[in-house]
């Protein structure tokens, strides 16, 4: 049976590639905005210290960042990744509807 829909197996192929660079850049972005976020809450926190204020608030706010960045990395993950298969799907579900078309248009005639 003859593959068709080649565009649309692409366009699966794609967003599925895509899929996987955005879950390996968002988890570097994450972890860069984890680095970067305890390395200025410590100095802020240094700074407070200095002028007898205690500062803990730059370290949390990293973390709830880093938190929040990993969950939506992963939710637009899952999101690319889900719309790869379901294109893969239906052209699955095409197929098999075709295919089972020509069985029985071939056993009709017996």
């Amino acid at each position: 049976m003859e593959k068709r829909y080649k565009v649309l197996r692409i366009i699966g192929t794609v967003l599925k590639i895509l899929a996987w660079l955005t879950l390996v850049l968002g988890i570097l972005a994450s972890v860069g905005v984890l680095v970067g976020g305890l390395a200025g809450g410590g100095a802020l926190s240094r700074f407070g210290q200095q002028y007898g204020v205690h500062l803990a608030l730059g370290v949390v706010s990293s973390l709830v960042a880093f938190a929040f960045s990993l969950v939506f990395t992963v939710l637009y993950f899952l999101g690319l990744y889900a719309a790869g298969e379901l294109i893969y799907l239906l052209i699955a579900i095409e197929e098999n509807t075709r295919s089972t078309a020509q069985w029985a248009a071939h056993n009709r005639g017996l």
